[in-house]
Parts: structure tokens; C-alpha cells; sequence
């Protein structure tokens, strides 16, 4: 099952990627991420992990699979988290649009329920709840610089 998101974001890429790219800070943007801290042994396969707490209190743990910074492309997997799929893995990717006063993020998630009927209801809460509240989150006016990225 695939779903992806695109959207504007009213800042130049470079400084949305900088963002994306600091893998273990994603709770000072994400709003449903209250916690967030890079592991410091690296994942089954050799990528950053990244130790989250979600709003609500549940454990999430990411590994970083590839960092294309030319390409702005980020791609990482679930390794534990409390949604019921497998093989979970997501890119996230910026690029240029207008005079560069702005870009467009766009956030893919590949995965397959433990149940196929749960399919839709994981699809739209990855695409509304996860991406589309990220991507909206990543404009200047959204970052939280109380929510601090533990070491």
C-alpha cells in the first residue's frame, strides 16, 4: 500500500531541508512528536535511529536508510511502532518552487497492514495526521522551540 502527500511550504527548501535533514530533531516541528532523540548505536542496517514519543505516548523507533543532500531526499523505516503494518518504509523529499521564497514537500510511505481491512483507515492517517500535519508544520510560524530534541 502506497500513500503520499505533497505540499507547499512558504520557506526556501534549504531551510526545510535543514530541517528534515537533522533526522533526530524532528519533535521541534512535528506536532504530533513530543519527545524525539538519536539513539547512539546505529540500527540493523548502520543508519541513525531515532527514538520518538508521540503526543499521546506511544513509542516509535526510525532508522535512516538513505540522506541524498543534493537530491534533498530522505528515506527511513519503522523498526518498532504502534501501527499495526509491516515493512513500513517513508521518503521525504523538498524541492524548489517559485522564486525560491517557498518549496514543495513531499512525504511517501510504503507499508502493508497486518490486516488488509485496515488498509484505508492506516492510509488516511498516515496521509491527514502524519504527513499533512508535518508538512504544514515545517512553515516558519510552526516551529516550537520548546519542544527540544533530547541528546
Amino acid at each position: 500500500m502506497t500513500v503520499t502527500v505533497q505540499g507547499d511550504v512558504a520557506c526556501p527548501a534549504s531551510v526545510v531541508w535543514g530541517r528534515i535533514m537533522a533526522f533526530g530533531d524532528i519533535a521541534q516541528w512535528h506536532p504530533l512528536i513530543s519527545r524525539s532523540i538519536q539513539e547512539s548505536m546505529p540500527g540493523p542496517g548502520g543508519g541513525v535511529v531515532r527514538a520518538l514519543t508521540t503526543l499521546d505516548g506511544a513509542a516509535v523507533r526510525e532508522e535512516l536508510i538513505s540522506c541524498d543532500t543534493e537530491g534533498r531526499r530522505l528515506t527511513y523505516a519503522f523498526l518498532t511502532s504502534p501501527f499495526p503494518v509491516k515493512n513500513y518504509c517513508a521518503t521525504v523529499e523538498v524541492s524548489e518552487s517559485g522564486a525560491g521564497a517557498s518549496c514543495q514537500v513531499t512525504w511517501t510511505a510504503t507499508f502493508e497492514p497486518h490486516d488488509p481491512a485496515d488498509g484505508p483507515r492506516l492510509r488516511f492517517l498516515f496521509a491527514n495526521d502524519v504527513f499533512r500535519n508535518g508538512i504544514a508544520a515545517l512553515s516558519p510560524a510552526e516551529i516550537r522551540p520548546g519542544r527540544i530534541a533530547a541528546p
